[in-house]
């Protein structure tokens, strides 16, 4: 639910410790400086999009990693393979901790009877969701932003055209995933 919110890349998410998270402000803060991994190395601060029933979710997970991590821990929380309960002392990243998110998503899809998407397809629902809600260019240029491009032309190039085709739209619920 975090990616498809915040748009935010797998590699950055999974790199994200928790006090870059702000819930309550629907802030996350991908700075490099945190130890955030960006694309190009870019620091910015993004927002989650506010769909209530998602943030609960996101809330419910975040308040459970502050609890049983420490402030340095990740986010993203390593699952114990026995009991799927976090492992608190479990703090490195790791050359492949992306892959580790995918595999936890592709488990708890298949968990709950829905089909894999791929991290980046949330990303892609993000932002077509956004920008079907953009009701003009400071709307267009934030969702831009948002996703940490260059320019809105990459935004444009790329989202706007999943945007118009609209039978290659599958639902995750009431959402849209590309």
């Amino acid at each position: 639910m975090f990616w498809f919110l915040s748009g935010i890349r797998v590699g950055a998410f999974v790199t994200l410790p928790i006090s870059a998270v702000d819930i309550q402000a629907r802030q996350v803060r991908q700075w490099p400086k945190l130890g955030v991994h960006t694309k190009f190395g870019k620091h910015s601060t993004t927002y989650m999009l506010n769909i209530p029933e998602l943030l609960l979710v996101v809330k419910e997970w975040d308040v459970l990693v502050r609890r049983r991590l420490p402030d340095g821990g990740y986010w993203f929380a390593q699952l114990s393979t026995i009991d799927g309960d976090i492992e608190p002392q479990f703090q490195n990243v790791g050359n492949h901790r992306d892959v580790r998110a995918r595999k936890d998503l592709k488990r708890w899809l298949n968990k709950v009877g829905l089909p894999y998407h791929s991290p980046h397809k949330f990303r892609h629902g993000f932002a077509v969701h956004a920008l079907k809600l953009a009701q003009d260019m400071a709307d267009y240029k934030a969702i831009s932003m948002n996703l940490m491009h260059k320019n809105i032309s990459i935004t444009d190039g790329i989202y706007a055209i999943l945007s118009e085709q609209e039978p290659n739209v599958q639902l995750l619920g009431r959402y849209q995933v590309i």
